[in-house]
Formats: C-alpha cells, sequence, structure tokens
C-alpha cells in the first residue's frame, strides 16, 4: 500500500510540514500491521524504525524488574514513536505493546536522513527539532506515571 502525504501530515511527528515536503518521505514510508497483545520492539533492540500509529492503541512500557513492565503512556492515532531510531543511540529503552489490532506506517530512519535530510537540511532541522519537543513531551508523560506509581 502506497502511503499518501496526507497521511503523514495527520502525524505529529509532520503535522507542521507542508504536503509537498511530505511527497519524498511518503514513498519511504510502509504500513505495518500487528495484533493485540504483539510486541513492536523490546528494550535493548537496535532501533532502525519510526512508527507512526494508523489505528489501533500502542502501550509504551518499561520494565521495572524481570518479567515485570508497566506502561508509561499510551499512543493512538497521528501519534509518533520508535525516537531513538533517530538519535546516535540507536537503542530502544522501552517495549512497544499493540493493545489492539494495529496498523503503523514505518519509515526506515537511516533514508530518511540519508534520502531527504541530507539533501534538504531545513527538514531534518525541523522534524528533530519537533522530534526533541515529543521526546520532551513524553519524558514529562513517563515522570508522571511514575510518580502515580509511588
Amino acid at each position: 500500500m502506497t502511503i499518501a502525504p496526507e497521511i503523514l501530515k495527520g502525524m505529529d511527528i509532520f503535522e507542521f510540514l507542508k504536503l509537498d515536503e511530505l511527497k519524498d518521505i511518503a514513498e519511504l514510508a510502509k504500513l505495518g500491521e500487528f495484533e493485540q497483545g504483539d510486541l513492536i520492539f523490546k528494550e535493548g533492540e537496535r532501533a532502525e524504525k519510526i512508527y507512526m500509529v494508523l489505528e489501533g492503541r500502542v502501550a509504551i512500557e518499561i520494565e521495572i524488574y524481570p518479567g515485570k513492565r508497566v506502561p508509561v503512556y499510551t499512543l493512538a492515532k497521528g501519534k509518533f514513536f520508535g525516537y531513538p531510531s533517530l538519535l546516535r543511540t540507536r537503542k530502544f529503552t522501552t517495549y512497544a505493546r499493540c493493545l489492539d489490532k494495529v496498523k503503523v506506517v514505518s519509515i526506515v530512519a537511516d533514508e530518511l536522513v540519508d534520502k531527504i535530510f541530507k539533501k534538504d537540511c531545513r527538514r531534518g532541522y525541523l522534524v528533530m527539532k519537533r522530534n526533541a519537543e515529543l521526546i520532551a513531551q513524553k519524558l514529562s508523560d513517563t515522570r508522571m506515571q511514575l510518580l502515580s506509581q509511588l
């Protein structure tokens, strides 16, 4: 399935870009489907893709001790996750578990950087700035969730 630029425009990581700026990014995007309970990624795995929720809900969880994970936030339609793929560390520090049947749009981070951002530094800067804003919000959400567990 081809991902239309309009779909990417509805995602929080790309919402500020114009449709014509999303055309070449959309060409890199792929649709993925997961069943309820599936893990999209696990803590410690190499982070290679960014993800955006198209349908369903995804819980981002942290492991507090072996075998015990707690959700720190839940993502629904239009929400981006998998940000370590765009960072130097390239390791997931959380689990992404499907709460429902889920459809996601994914993009291989290296392709996004090499084919788009290196040629258009302005777009790369704007997306990375938005990425930082979203990370800051997720850290705040995580902090609040952890405090509620005390």
